[in-house]
């Protein structure tokens, strides 16, 4: 009998792990979602995820508002850069290798991120 409530508490506990990791909220209810797409990078209110992101040379990399409408732009160090929107998408092809660095000129340094070239 013993033996059979250790499978039963064991199957158990394996249960709710599984639903969790199959995409149930979890207990701090946060909502696990579909991974990110590939070579793409969201805009929302403060922050770009992810905020590094390491590509091939010639990538093209698509930055995904998600920002309810705030606005934000990807403003590069070299000049480079997006429109100030607050939804809709922009994207950068990166022929060259190296690391380029960019930020939202309205939020400055706390909403910056790059992308390294290989």
């Amino acid at each position: 009998m013993r033996i059979a409530h250790s499978v039963l508490i064991a199957f158990t506990t394996f249960s709710a792990a599984a639903a969790t990791a199959c995409g149930s909220s979890s207990s701090s209810g946060t909502v696990i979602t579909d991974p990110p797409v590939a070579n793409t990078v969201i805009v929302s209110n403060d922050k770009f995820t992810p905020s590094s992101l390491q590509v091939a040379a010639g990538t093209t990399v698509t930055w995904t508002w998600e920002s309810g409408g705030t606005s934000h732009n990807v403003t590069f160090d070299d000049g480079v850069h997006s429109p100030t929107q607050g939804g809709g998408t922009y994207t950068r092809t990166f022929s060259t290798a190296g690391t380029y660095a960019y930020h939202c000129t309205i939020h400055g340094t706390i909403m910056s991120g790059n992308i390294t070239v290989q």
